[in-house]
């Protein structure tokens, strides 16, 4: 089965078609924290959406995962909290 590379009216390049059929590609970054520094592994999907949407709030990244480290409950991981920030960011820039 071959897949037609399509992007959707309204849909960025993150939610391309293609890209979430043929596997995620895990990159690593180490960004420093109040606490410390956290070596972070996430999807390139996640990493562009966090870099976007620290941009669209004049933050850099590092102080928005900082605050979601400070803000997420002890028994999430950073980089659970990560995915579930940058998920509800695009549903709700969605929606508006």
């Amino acid at each position: 089965m071959q897949l037609e590379r399509k992007s959707y009216a309204g849909a960025s390049r993150l939610a391309d078609l293609f890209s979430l059929v043929s596997g995620p590609i895990l990159l690593e970054r180490t960004l420093a924290l109040t606490d410390g520094q956290a070596r972070l592994s996430l999807e390139t999907s996640v990493w562009e959406g966090l870099d976007e949407a620290a941009r669209r709030e004049g933050r850099p990244v590092a102080e928005l995962c900082g605050e979601l480290d400070a803000s997420k409950p002890s028994e999430v991981d950073l980089s659970t909290a990560i995915r579930t920030f940058v998920l509800g960011y695009y549903r709700k820039a969605g929606s508006l």
